[in-house]
């Protein structure tokens, strides 16, 4: 296994999107509002490259993961509004 053949085929794309969501995820562990919008991020560069490794079960995970993380991001933001009145 060659380093091309590690990142060459998505030009590192998928390690990205991977690397960042753990990032996100962690992120929101520790209650991390960035978490929401990184997160966010990689899934959508992830929907992209499943679009373009032709995987639409994993894009469609995507898109779910996408909108849960924008209910998450929203319902937090809604919470820290009503702690502060």
């Amino acid at each position: 296994m060659n380093i091309e053949s590690l990142f060459g085929t998505y030009y590192g794309l998928d390690w990205l999107a991977s690397f960042s969501g753990l990032l996100g995820l962690y992120l929101i562990t520790e209650k991390k509002p960035i978490g929401f919008l990184i997160t966010a991020a990689s899934v959508i560069v992830a929907a992209g490259v499943s679009l373009w490794a032709d995987q639409y079960g994993f894009l469609i995970s995507n898109i779910v993961a996408f909108f849960l993380a924008l209910r998450g991001y929203l319902r937090w933001k809604r919470e820290q509004i009503s702690i502060i009145q």
